[in-house]
């Protein structure tokens, strides 16, 4: 093995999409990048997720969307299914407009990137153990690399884009970053990529991921069944994590049987694990150090996609970590402008799905065939209000929501002041503080509006 650099502007822990990007925007501006990963170099991008990934980030970013081997299938959005699929809403977001990947292309290809792009060091097979600090900054990270020899790497700062399980996030000396996540915050997932022939089998809804809200076969979470190509779909469950034990054969009943009425298919590949369904931390920075993607809890709370916001919040934390070096400022005062654009953007959003997820969880199936048949809630409402942080309802909307919710008072009403909770959250969100001197009201503020959700599910009976 090549004696390796131990001295960077930035070490990125972890080259998924997040990590791929902040490492190439790094590299792009000249500073002395190290990046690193767990896995083999040609098995970086290999993930159990859901492959759905919209159009408007690449134009964000600026750099090539999906295609050739990178791309499975083109979608339209997202089709949101009651429990008895007699209702299903349609949500017709740019963000989920786009494509389906191949995980694995994809990441090779963001990978390669990142490296042609300037990276000084890829380091593969090496695992994060522990941070390193200097005045109360952290300076590097202790490593052990592929050969089993444990070292120490240097940085002015740290980005960690290591994933939920992040082995950095619980070392960090700073109050404001959390240090474990709420098990009732997170769902346990399984998926399968299933082939099988066109003849035997067609694809349902092959240009749309359809989501299926179902409390009784899915209990806290949902189905999700995304196409791929012509003849393989990535079906998969998420619940509650209790459910552990049984995740295969609540997945086997009541997914595989359900969509695959075939004998004649293949498991191309299958996996699952615990995914964060949640606003953001409450910071996303401490002194010398970043977190992105999963490892920050930046997931969709509703379906749990992920690749959009990771790659958004790499270039972010890019170059907040390129301005705070220029200005040789490696505290979190000088962090702080990474937290205010990832809260004002699809942290907004997520904090509003985040209180429709906390209701959903606790609905029973009668609610939820009720709710969306009647459109008391239209998946209109839910993308106007997650990415707007408003909603104005006329007096004949609010006149005939009322008619259609005369069967189920209580639920029109606790759909009624979700809306206005949901508001409420993301123009907090909008106005997160652009200095941490601010953040204690601001977080305080933030606290009531989830206080006041969950005391409505506990008047309405929903939770305990």
């Amino acid at each position: 093995m090549e004696p390796i650099k131990k001295f960077f502007d930035i070490i990125v822990v972890g080259s998924g999409t997040g990590g791929a990007t902040a490492a190439r925007f790094a590299a792009k501006k000249g500073l002395e990048v190290c990046l690193l990963d767990s896995k083999e170099k040609d098995k970086v991008g290999d993930k159990i997720c859901g492959d759905a990934v919209g159009t408007e980030v690449f134009e964000f970013l600026k750099i090539n969307a999906p295609r050739g081997k990178e791309l499975s299938c083109h979608i339209k959005g997202a089709k949101l299914y009651s429990p008895n699929l007699k209702k299903c809403i349609d949500l017709f977001d740019p963000k989920q407009a786009g494509y389906i990947v191949n995980r694995l292309e994809f990441g090779q290809r963001l990978l390669n990137e990142a490296l042609d792009a300037g990276v000084k060091q890829f380091l593969d097979k090496t695992m994060a153990l522990d941070l390193l600090y200097k005045q109360d900054t952290v300076s590097g990270v202790i490593v052990k690399l592929k050969n089993g020899e444990k070292t120490e790497l240097k940085s002015k700062i740290l980005i960690d884009a290591s994933g939920f399980y992040s082995p950095l996030r619980k070392k960090i000396n700073s109050e404001l970053i959390e240090k474990t996540i709420s098990r009732e915050d997170t769902i346990l997932c399984f998926r399968e990529i299933v082939k099988f022939s066109p003849q035997n089998l067609q694809v349902q809804d092959p240009e749309y991921i359809s989501i299926i809200l179902d409390q009784e076969k899915a209990p806290g979470g949902y189905i999700w069944y995304f196409p791929k190509n012509e003849s393989s779909v990535n079906i998969g469950i998420g619940t509650f994590p209790e459910y552990k034990s049984e995740i295969k054969e609540y997945y086997k009943k009541n997914v595989f049987n359900q969509f695959i009425l075939t004998s004649n298919y293949d498991i191309i590949s299958s996996g699952g694990g615990l995914v964060p369904v949640r606003r953001p931390l409450w910071s996303c920075t401490a002194n010398g150090i970043l977190i992105i993607g999963d490892a920050a809890c930046q997931v969709n709370p509703l379906h749990g996609g992920g690749i959009d916001p990771s790659m958004r919040a790499g270039l972010f934390a890019a170059k907040t970590a390129i301005n705070a070096i220029e200005n040789g400022d490696l505290t979190i005062n000088s962090l702080w402008d990474y937290n205010h654009k990832v809260m004002t953007s699809f942290g907004a959003e997520f904090a509003a799905l985040d209180l429709l997820r906390m209701t959903l969880q606790v609905m029973t199936n009668a609610e939820l065939n009720f709710g969306l048949e009647k459109d008391l809630l239209s998946g209109e409402e839910i993308l106007e209000i997650s990415s707007t942080g408003g909603l104005n309802l006329s007096l004949l909307n609010m006149v005939n929501k009322a008619i259609k919710g005369i069967a189920q008072p209580n639920l029109l009403l606790d759909l009624n002041y979700l809306r206005i909770r949901m508001k409420e959250i993301s123009k907090l969100y909008r106005n997160f503080p652009k200095n941490i001197h601010e953040f204690e009201e601001w977080k305080n503020k933030v606290t009531q509006v989830y206080d006041k959700i969950r005391k409505m599910l506990i008047n309405t009976k929903k939770v305990n």
